[in-house]
């Protein structure tokens, strides 16, 4: 008869077995995945998940269990959670994913093929001027989908510089590989201060600051819009006209639309301009189906520097 001490452990190893193909094995997505017919996305989503830290982790896990140290299955996959970095699980969890832009749009290769061999032959490493993902190539193989964007960022000083230089921003600066995320305002002006600075002294150092307040003005323009919607929907149930009303929200939403192609022409003065009048126009949709009168626009940077004139002149007066 075998002794609880030996059977303990076999246990948790198969329990710790079947969580690991139920968490890493069936990736998110899987259902319309298993629709694409794509080698690219047969092959990777068996692939193993874990990175070489991933792993060490996993080690620790499993010789805490065969020595029966007491140990949280829940403390270790939350370590191993935040680390992971598996490229296919990413882009499974992103937006290009649920548009079915699979590896081959951005790699190229032969998603039809049945080897690795096949799939990869057409392939380049990313070191290489021809290969689809070097650096200076990206913008290209980006503007393949999201032409109005490219037509846009190919007037800017960051294109012109990424052409001349490799110290440039680029697609994968803000939109990091397999991730594809939209950056918060509040992220942006660390990733703006990498050139933007006043060490490096490439562009005035306020531009950080100066991009979050836009985003930051970006998501003003939504929470208007939602307003303007809401107080039209109120305004038809009670047999109001409301046209008039549409018409400016219409407006307003076209210029939300817009914003992302506006944004990568990185005219911060031109793109705050633009977003405004979204605003203005939502504003004025809420003012005329609810007749809440709009909030008036305060001049906040002019405000900030007469207090700050009146502050100088009361601090040189005390002494």
């Amino acid at each position: 008869m075998f002794s609880k001490t030996k059977i303990m452990p076999s246990m948790h190893l198969f329990i710790l077995l079947f969580v690991y193909l139920i968490v890493f094995i069936s990736p998110a997505g899987a259902s319309h995945l298993d629709v694409l017919n794509n080698s690219c996305v047969d092959c990777h989503r068996t692939l193993s998940p874990f990175t070489p830290e991933q792993s060490r982790f996993n080690e620790i896990r499993l010789n805490h269990i065969e020595r029966n140290i007491s140990c949280s299955l829940e403390c270790h996959e939350d370590v191993i959670r935040k680390q992971a970095t598996d490229n296919f699980q990413q882009w499974s969890d992103s937006l290009h994913s649920q548009y079915y832009v699979t590896c081959d749009a951005c790699h190229g290769g032969n998603p039809e093929a049945e080897t690795k061999a096949g799939a990869h032959a057409s392939m380049k490493n990313s070191s290489d001027p021809n290969s689809t993902i070097y650096f200076k190539n990206i913008p290209d193989t980006c503007g393949k989908c999201h032409s109005d964007v490219l037509a846009n960022f190919k007037n800017t000083m960051h294109y012109q510089r990424l052409r001349a230089e490799s110290r440039a921003p680029s697609c994968i600066t803000c939109h990091q590989p397999h991730t594809f995320k939209v950056l918060k305002a509040s992220e942006l002006t660390n990733v703006c201060s990498v050139c933007h600075n006043p060490k490096d002294n490439i562009a005035p150092p306020e531009v950080p600051n100066e991009a979050k307040q836009a985003l930051e003005k970006q998501n003003e323009l939504q929470d208007e819009i939602l307003k303007a919607k809401n107080a039209v929907a109120q305004a038809k149930t009670e047999g109001m006209d409301v046209y008039t009303a549409q018409m400016d929200i219409d407006a307003a939403v076209a210029v939300m639309n817009n914003a992302p192609t506006l944004w990568h022409g990185f005219n911060l003065k031109d793109f705050d301009t633009q977003i405004q009048s979204g605003i203005d126009y939502a504003r004025n949709a809420e003012y005329i189906a609810s007749g809440t009168e709009p909030t008036p626009r305060a001049p906040a940077a002019g405000i900030a520097f007469v207090l700050g004139i009146f502050a100088l002149l009361y601090f040189l007066r005390k002494r």
